[in-house]
Parts: structure tokens; sequence; C-alpha cells
């Protein structure tokens, strides 16, 4: 798992077919996971509406963020 369960906070929500197909996809092209890219979304919102530097969503950036899928 990622962050520690003090630090984090469980969302839920609901997308639709087509959303969640292309997540995957998406996901499975950058050896991420679907939660990852949906952090990383949420980050670069928060950002954009707070004025603050906008981040590239550069999957070959060697983010150590970046969990790999493999292990």
């Amino acid at each position: 798992m990622g962050k520690p369960a003090a630090d984090s906070m469980r969302v839920t929500t609901t997308l639709t077919r087509q959303q969640h197909a292309e997540l995957e996809q998406l996901a499975k092209r950058n050896d991420v996971t679907v939660a990852w890219l949906v952090r990383r979304a949420v980050d670069r919102l928060i950002e954009q509406a707070s004025g603050g530097p906008m981040l590239p969503f550069d999957f070959d950036s060697g983010d150590s963020q970046r969990p790999s899928k493999k292990g």
C-alpha cells in the first residue's frame, strides 16, 4: 500500500464503464495502478485550483511516488 493509513482517507466514486475501461488501459500501458492515476489527477486538480505549479503528468519522470504494479 502507498501512504500510511493514518495519513489517508478512502474516497468512493462512480465512473462510467467507458471511463473505467480507459483508466485501466492507461494504467496497464504505463505499468501503474488505476488508483495511482486517480491520485495524480486529484493532485493536479488541486494544484490547478490553487494556482500552484502544474507538475508534468509524465509517466517516464522517474517519480518516486509512482508505484509499479509489479512487485
